[in-house]
């Protein structure tokens, strides 16, 4: 079986996810059996483990989001005539909805995975309503949808994609943690640990407002940047914080060995992978109740939940923090992370769609 991956973006939960699904495709498929459509700005996001295994790599221009789309077109349907792809794997909006138009001339299989609705935005009613229609327009075209949601299963029914359509596969992280040293953090306070995109999506300006007049009880550190989002005003980042910029996964995880807590106050999450990543080193997670981080954390059982875009009950939740509850609630998270969100599960549920999906093409094939 060959299989493309076409991406928009990997910086984020796209490019961990692709780590997971690419590196163990490699092994089962081959590595000249797997190809990644990925920016070339962004080989440098490119995890380890992809390059380890050595899939095929083919790259596209990204100057802006607009070009990028336009010459992810060009790149794309280059791609399907040298490859000769059967299952072509499309990651996000940009990336789903070009390879869905323009499947109808080819061969290829469309397997489509939102990494979060693009309805779920907050943003002007007319815009979202917008969105659902052509979301639900373009869901008829692939041959499946992989949601990695219950949220995201929810809203597809909620905006009119039918249900024999979705296949529902949580995300998942291997079992094993990357065997890397934590990074140097000495502090008697207690630290917090934000790490993801500095767009308006993932409230970091809303954690930021949060932890004002709390530089005597927590050390705070930032990993990332702005990515794609011009919505977001410069961000002031005050003294007491220190900001590291973007980092490798290895560097990301070295940073949660040595946290105290993780900080995820998104706006709004499709699923929200960096919480499983804590939760894989029983490193308690404070979350926002929205989306899939409500669906991760079981609701608060598994973690902290506050309400979305309120900047104070952040700061009273971080301000109560004890070490005795955040080891506690540090294991629980370990013991749902081995229940419900391993790799293992979610490559074999990946493979038993692909093979699906060829199964029905080579019956239907066979009838005609």
């Amino acid at each position: 079986m060959r299989v493309l991956h076409v991406c928009e973006s990997i910086i984020g939960g796209t490019g961990s996810y692709l780590a997971e699904i690419t590196t163990h495709q490699v092994r089962k498929y081959g590595a000249e059996n797997v190809a990644l459509l990925i920016p070339d700005s962004q080989m440098c996001f490119l995890d380890a483990t992809i390059a380890q295994a050595a899939p095929i790599i083919i790259k596209f221009r990204r100057p802006s989001r607009f070009w990028g789309a336009l010459f992810l077109v060009f790149a794309y349907l280059k791609a399907l005539f040298d490859f000769r792809p059967d299952i072509v794997h499309a990651h996000s909006s940009i990336a789903g909805a070009i390879t869905r138009i323009l499947r109808f001339p080819y061969r290829s299989r469309i397997v489509f995975c939102p990494h979060g609705w693009s309805v779920d935005m907050i943003g002007a009613r007319r815009i979202r309503g917008m969105a659902a229609a052509v979301e639900r327009m373009l869901a008829k075209l692939p041959d499946r949808v992989i949601v990695i949601s219950h949220h995201e299963y929810n809203r597809a029914l909620e905006i009119g994609v039918r249900s024999d359509r979705l296949s529902l596969i949580p995300n998942g992280i291997s079992r094993e943690t990357p065997a890397v040293e934590p990074a140097q953090w000495d502090d008697d306070r207690i630290k917090v640990l934000y790490a993801g995109r500095f767009d308006y999506q993932k409230g970091v300006d809303i954690l930021l407002e949060a932890i004002k007049g709390l530089e005597d009880r927590i050390n705070v550190r930032l990993v990332g940047d702005v990515a794609v989002d011009g919505k977001m005003p410069k961000l002031q980042i005050p003294p007491s914080v220190t900001w590291l910029g973007w980092l490798d996964r290895d560097d990301v995880i070295a940073q949660m060995k040595s946290c105290d807590v993780l900080v995820v106050p998104s706006r709004w999450e499709g699923f929200g992978l960096v919480v499983v990543e804590a939760m894989r080193l029983s490193k308690p997670v404070v979350a926002t109740a929205v989306g899939g981080l409500q669906e991760i954390l079981g609701k608060g059982r598994f973690g902290y939940l506050v309400p979305p875009e309120n900047p104070k009950a952040l700061h009273d939740l971080l301000h109560n923090l004890n070490r005795d509850d955040l080891e506690r609630v540090g294991k629980l998270g370990r013991e749902r992370f081995l229940t419900a969100y391993t790799s293992d599960r979610m490559v074999q549920d990946i493979d038993n769609v692909y093979l699906a999906i060829i199964a029905k093409t080579m019956k239907k094939n066979g009838n005609t």
